[in-house]
């Protein structure tokens, strides 16, 4: 009766691995790290599906699946030393991976051609990190550089990777998933973004295949995306355009799509963008409100209809929704009254708590004097204390460390709801621009851009 058991498990167990996907056997030996996590890599190097949690001290073990896999760049991350190996896995692979000492990089190996090609390149990448050091260094002491100066400062780098790519690519099918991840770091290495040069912006995009499921399932989407977006100015309608391209290139229905639509919306809120709220209106009510791109459930819809709703209430060349608040000497003060003193006049919602506040705020403060130096523009600054509670000595302290006194109003709006709705100012810092008549120009800028916006209407 035990032999008939025994043999039933071993038939059991045969039977499991004949029907797995995929097979891993590893074998550890003496390492730094305890465990080791299994993972999938997925949009970028930060995103991953957690696959398995692997105990090395225990000297082998086995990893297998019965679902179907359909392939992509996959790694072993070991929390201890902090480090990644990364590894190709397709469909029906069976792989043996032996892991030895706490120098992992140098002596991992692995039973098929591609992964050993693959380790060889990581061990290149950081036979070659020192040009990263170099340069986070030249960054540190503050040089600045370009998209074109600072290709150049990584050619000698990036010349070698294309050439161990390209030769590596020509042993390999081109639906392997190292193949496209090798492809499309040559096409990023490959391209420096000129924000003149649309035909190679164009030609840029239209070697990726947004409907190539696989293309998500390694570190390169966002690099993608970020390459592509470096092409446009900072403009909205600009930005607008190259939106529209993504999104036709994506497939809605496909998981890639909630990572696009991600990074899009995250990208629409950048303050450096000039009218970027219009810009993220725009595309909140064409892709997800109108359900082009099914993507929200019902609670996330509801969420972005109210934001979009709050984002509406101000219109840009309309009157700005007027304020009277107190000051810090319970004042009140009138920002319609207020702005008629100024050329233009900054709204600024902060909490003085607030660490993006603490160098947001003197930043812009900077920039808005230096204008008035240069150029004799008269710029006034309502500045709301958007924290209900905040104590008045902490206020005052945070405005006097500051130095934030020339042409300023300090003014509170504690629990103000509906102004907060008005602004949409559920976050810190937000700055708005308006001009003597209350006109508004800008909505949620950065300082940058606020000091391109008023020497922009300075000089009409």
């Amino acid at each position: 009766m035990r032999k008939s058991c025994f043999f039933l498990i071993i038939l059991l167990s045969f039977a499991k691995l004949t029907n797995a996907q995929y097979q891993i056997k590893i074998k550890a030996i003496n390492t730094l790290d305890t465990v080791v996590y299994f993972r999938g890599t997925v949009f970028d190097e930060k995103n991953f599906i957690p696959k398995d949690t692997i105990n090395l001290s225990k000297g082998s073990f086995t990893l297998s699946s019965k679902k179907p896999i359909l392939g992509g760049i996959y790694f072993f991350y070991f929390p201890k030393t902090k480090s990644k190996i990364y590894f190709s896995l397709e469909n029906k692979d069976s792989l043996k991976v032996e892991i030895t000492g706490a120098n992992y990089l140098d002596f991992i190996s692995f039973s098929n051609s591609k992964n050993k090609t693959f380790i060889e390149y990581q061990q290149l990448e950081k036979k070659l990190s020192n040009y990263d050091t170099l340069f986070a260094k030249e960054l540190a002491q503050g040089k600045k550089f370009n998209l074109a100066q600072k290709a150049a400062f990584f050619k000698l780098k990036t010349n070698q990777l294309v050439y161990f790519r390209t030769n590596a690519m020509e042993q390999m099918k081109k639906t392997d998933a190292l193949y496209l991840h090798f492809n499309v770091l040559n096409l990023l290495d490959e391209s420096v973004p000129s924000k003149k040069n649309y035909a190679a912006r164009d030609e840029f995009i239209k070697q990726f295949d947004f409907k190539s499921p696989k293309l998500l399932f390694t570190p390169n989407l966002r690099a993608v995306l970020s390459e592509y977006f470096s092409y446009f100015t900072l403009q909205a309608d600009s930005i607008s355009k190259g939106v529209d391209t993504v999104m036709k290139g994506v497939d809605c229905k496909m998981f890639m799509a909630k990572y696009v639509v991600d990074y899009l919306t995250k990208l629409l809120k950048n303050r450096e963008i000039v009218n970027n709220t219009e810009a993220y209106k725009k595309f909140v009510q064409s892709y997800l409100l109108n359900d082009k791109c099914k993507v929200l459930d019902a609670k996330e819809k509801t969420t972005y209809k109210e934001e979009i709703a709050n984002i509406s209430i101000l219109s840009l060349k309309d009157t700005c929704v007027n304020m009277i608040l107190k000051d810090t000497s319970n004042k009140p003060q009138n920002l319609q009254e207020f702005a008629k003193q100024f050329s233009f006049t900054v709204i600024m919602f902060y909490d003085p708590t607030c660490e993006h506040c603490k160098v947001e705020l003197p930043k812009m403060d900077s920039i808005l004097n230096l204008l008035n130096a240069k150029y004799n523009i008269k710029i006034g600054r309502y500045a709301v204390c958007n924290e209900p509670n905040m104590p008045l000595t902490v206020w005052k302290d945070f405005i006097n460390k500051y130095s934030l006194t020339n042409n300023y109003v300090h003014v509170n709006l504690g629990a103000n709801v509906e102004i907060r709705k008005s602004y949409d100012a559920f976050t810190n810092p937000i700055f708005y621009l308006i001009d003597r008549n209350g006109i508004l120009i800008g909505k949620k800028l950065s300082p940058q851009t606020v000091r391109n916006m008023i020497l922009t209407n300075y000089i009409k």
